[in-house]
């Protein structure tokens, strides 16, 4: 980024940075968006030095340049220059977005005033000591009083009535420079180019009691009374103003009197060339300045107090690094990482090595430190078995208090409050009476026991290696949760929860009476990284330490409050200890020394309103800006893939804001982002609506009590259309149709099959009989239709010649049916009513239903009835489709219910079989009806 100029920040809380020849950029905390004229945007503007920045009341950045004004609509950041041809190319000095909704400018020693339509409604000239002057500042009071400051020249007010600026008379030689009103009294501050800081009073009686010099200015150096410009901030309404070489703030009495103030310690003491200082909406101070660069200037309160141990780097030649403390009221017990264990005092800077004391000599000291609780000094481990008590009182003294069996290495110590103090082993757990000196293996080959935790009602927990997190209960029984995962660090808080954390980086709870551990760990947005520690301060907030990171966790609340090794009043290399005082304090060490938090309590602090604001999507790998207010997006069918991007007004705090978004069908379930984490990504998005409720905390990691409803509409493409759809059905349906028609055509064609080959086999059996009466021999198997009928030609020839040629032929009498063929015929009559409706009803199916085989059934049924198979089952079918039509029945009907594949098929066999069409015989028969009637 160029040179930054000027600065503004707007209503939706950007900020804007001018630059001299950079362009125009805006910053959401995140990402700074640059637009200017380059090879990318030619032409975009005449000049990429910009002057001033305003926002008008319809939400449009008013921005001028060294070449022309104009205008970016936030609705699509397009950018138009002003519709004015006179100043099209002028240098603008200043500019004004009035409460009326009109634009003042300054340009060319004229002042011009637009409407939001760029429609120029007047031009004004004003003169000081009878010479044009140009207008440095444009500005507007809370009474909508519009007042203007001359370089070089005058202070005017702007009459509505004369539609004209009136001079108020600016007394002295020295110019003003800038104006603002107080934000308490009713008063005005004037810098000026040589008199500092004056008072206006425009009320005064006289005007000689109108202008009132400040004494905090007889006899200051030029350096503070030559005032470029000035702010005043909103938490200690401190007046804050740059001169010719640096900046100087002053404090407001009561009395409107000025008292000069120490500069923060983060400015040096050398000169600065700065551009312009402006107070944001959360009373941040913002310089843009050529020297030093740019820089802000926030209240934060400083809670973290720091204790770098001098004495250890300037004896030993290492920072302070403390794995593990103890503190004890102003003192330090700390185990220095590979150089042992040490003993510090906070006031005096004492620093004692213990680990070099005669009787530690040769000792193996572990960083294991335990103090305690009944008595005074620390309890420490020698030699991995030995645990001893550290006492100290003008000389270091050590009381023996047990050894252990060398091969159980000691893991971590804890005293109870009955005296017991616990011994965590590489294998087991110990209790050890330090009143009765008595101790007692508790648990055995449990493995590693990495902390101990005895709640107040007497369980005791167990941060353990291999079998999770341990419970033993006062009658001994033994509980594990989660024994995958290596559990680190254990904790009580004030309401006797019990917290944990394992190298895995995951956080669990457990809560007096619970069946089960809960994990925290999405709530308090951790990444990850292995839990060092974890302390419950008497807040009830529990601190979390990682690596590079405290987390600070209201679980009432679900809020998270994140302390980072770099801030400036922490600034460590890397956290390695945790530790809560008797007062409650939290101590935190790392290498470079210690920090505390005396009276953390920042969720108290806190705003329940958190404007969110959607500030630039990404789709399919484009950024763009999203609209004022821009709510509803809308996705064109290829573009599946969109990244949406949040901010917050605290540009300052970017880092620490946390993020949370859900769906509107999830009405309770939300997805926590990490802290600085302000991008959410939907993938592979199928055509439809998606509603999205997203809220943020503020830099206190306090969740707000609103949310901002997000829509993605993404279009379908012409395939996903309701047209489509109905083409689609359309087409369906064709096929149905189509595979219906065939399937039809394909079973008739079976049918006919079937018919054929039945009645070619009922040839065949025909010949067969006949070339036995006729001593011709039968067609050989496999004789196809054309063949038999040949074949029984030829028979049938010679039966009537041997007939004609008989000399003694007797017509024989019809013989009556036998007992026997009547009870065989009314058998094959009954199944074949049995499946009369069944099409697939064949010759071959009869004769097994009658057991015979098929040669056997041609000759009995021709015997007999002198009737094939096929024509007794068809005469049996057309009779009763006969009967079917006498009822009522259509003939598709009556085809259906007796085994005929079609109407038609039906309608030939009814002719052949009764030589009359079916619709001819329900028309006779419904005369007969009618006729009988």
């Amino acid at each position: 980024m160029a040179q930054i100029y000027r600065v503004f920040q707007d209503s939706e809380g950007y900020m804007w940075y001018g630059t001299e020849g950079g362009g125009l950029c805006r910053d959401d905390g995140y990402t700074v968006t640059v637009f200017r004229s380059d090879f990318h945007t030619p032409r975009l503007l005449e000049s990429n030095w910009i002057t001033c920045i305003t926002e008008d009341n319809e939400h449009k950045i008013w921005f001028g340049t060294k070449r022309g004004l104009y205008i970016l609509d936030k609705k699509d950041y397009s950018i138009t220059s002003l519709e004015d041809k006179e100043i099209e190319r002028w240098a603008i000095d200043a500019i004004l977005s009035a409460s009326d909704g009109t634009l003042w400018v300054s340009a060319g020693n004229r002042l011009f005033r637009y409407d939001a339509d760029q429609k120029r409604l007047d031009s004004y000239t004003v003169r000081w000591n009878g010479e044009f002057r140009s207008v440095s500042q444009i500005y507007e009071d809370n009474l909508s009083d519009i007042w203007i400051v001359q370089w070089r020249g005058g202070l005017f007010r702007f009459d509505m009535e004369k539609n004209d600026f009136v001079s108020c008379n600016w007394p002295f030689e020295d110019s003003p420079t800038y104006i603002m009103k107080d934000h308490n009294s009713g008063s005005y501050w004037i810098s000026t180019w040589g008199k500092g800081i004056v008072r206006f009073d425009p009320g005064a009686e006289n005007h000689k009691n109108m202008f009132s010099e400040s004494p905090a200015f007889y006899e200051s150096d030029d350096s503070r009374r030559y005032i470029n410009g000035m702010a005043q901030d909103s938490i200690l309404n401190y007046l804050w103003t740059i001169t010719t070489d640096n900046l100087y703030i002053y404090k407001v009495s009561v009395t409107n009197e000025l008292y000069p103030v120490e500069e923060p310690d983060i400015l040096s003491s050398e000169k600065k060339i700065l551009n312009q200082i402006i107070s944001d909406k959360a009373g941040n101070i913002w310089v843009p300045a050529y020297y030093p660069h740019t820089f802000i200037v926030s209240f934060h309160q400083n809670q973290a107090v720091r204790y770098t141990v001098p004495k250890m780097e300037k004896n030993y030649g290492y920072p302070a690094s403390p794995v593990s403390f103890v503190y004890d009221d102003g003192d330090y017990w700390f185990f220095q990482r590979r150089t042992g264990l040490y003993l510090c005092n906070s006031a005096d800077n004492g620093l004692l090595s213990i680990s070099e004391l005669p009787g530690f000599k040769g000792k193996k000291i572990s960083p294991l430190l335990e103090q305690s609780k009944n008595g005074n000094g620390i309890f420490s481990v020698a030699n991995d078995t030995i645990v001893m008590r550290l006492t100290y009182s003008k000389t270091v003294s050590s009381e023996y208090i047990i050894s252990l069996p060398y091969d159980d290495r000691i893991h971590t110590l804890h005293e109870d409050s009955d005296s017991n103090l616990w011994i965590g082993t590489s294998n087991n757990l110990f209790k050890y009476d330090l009143r009765l000196h008595a101790l007692s293996n508790v648990v055995r080959d449990i493995g590693i026991v990495n902390d101990i935790v005895v709640a107040s009602d007497g369980k005791v927990f167990l941060a353990t290696e291999k079998q999770g997190l341990c419970i033993v209960q006062p009658d001994d029984t033994l509980y594990n949760y989660h024994k995958e995962e290596n559990f680190s660090i254990l904790t009580e808080a004030p309401n006797f929860i019990i917290w944990a954390g394992t190298q895995q980086g995951n956080v669990y709870y457990y809560a007096p009476g619970g069946k089960e551990i809960v994990s925290v760990t999405k709530d308090c947005a951790l990444n990850g990284d292995a839990i060092l520690a974890i302390e419950a301060d008497n807040h009830g907030y529990i601190w979390i330490l990682t690596d590079q990171r405290i987390v600070i966790y209201d679980p009432v609340t679900k809020s998270t409050n994140v302390v980072y090794n770099s801030d400036p009043s922490v600034l460590m290399n890397n956290f390695l200890s945790l530790y809560k005082d008797e007062k409650g304090i939290i101590h935190v060490g790392g290498t470079d020394g210690f920090c505390s938090f005396p009276d953390y309590d920042r969720f108290n602090t806190t705003n329940a309103n958190i404007p969110v604001k959607l500030s630039s999507i990404k789709v399919n790998g484009d950024v763009r800006l999203t609209g004022y207010s821009e709510e509803v997006i809308t996705l064109q069918p290829k573009e599946q893939n969109i990244e949406l991007f949040f901010s917050t007004p605290d540009h300052l705090n970017a880092k620490n804001i946390r993020y949370a978004f859900r769906y509107n069908e999830e009405k309770e379930y939300w997805n926590y982002l990490l802290e600085g984490q302000n991008n959410i990504f939907l993938t592979g998005l199928a055509k439809g609506e998606y509603v999205l409720y997203v809220k943020a905390t503020d830099k206190n990691g306090y969740w707000g009590d609103n949310s901002i409803k997000i829509v993605v509409r993404r279009l379908p493409a012409w395939y996903e259309t309701t047209f489509a759809y109905v083409i689609y059905i359309f087409i369906i349906i064709a096929i149905i149709c189509i595979v219906l028609y065939y399937y039809s055509e394909w079973k008739k064609r079976k049918l006919i099959d079937e018919q054929i080959h039945n009645s070619a086999k009922d040839l065949q059996e025909l010949v067969s009989q006949l070339s036995e009466n006729t001593l011709t021999p039968a067609p050989a198997e496999g004789l196809n239709l054309k063949d038999l009928l040949v074949s029984m030609q030829k028979i049938l020839q010679r039966q009537k010649e041997q007939k004609d040629n008989s000399t003694d032929i007797t017509p024989s009498d019809e013989k009556p049916l036998s007992l026997s063929d009547e009870k065989f015929i009314q058998r094959a009559l009954d199944y074949v009513e049995q499946n009369i409706d069944n099409s697939d009803y064949s010759v071959e199916q009869l004769s097994k239903d009658l057991g015979m085989e098929r040669t056997g059934l041609y000759r009995k049924l021709g015997s007999i009835i002198d009737k094939t198979p096929t024509s007794f089952i068809r005469s049996i079918r057309l009779k009763r489709a006969a009967r079917l039509l006498e009822e009522g029945c259509t003939v598709s009907e009556a085809a259906d219910r007796v085994g005929f594949g079609t109407s038609s098929y039906l309608s030939r066999c009814f002719q052949e079989e009764f030589g009359i069409k079916p619709s001819q015989y329900i028309a006779s028969f419904k005369q007969r009806k009618k006729t009988t009637d």
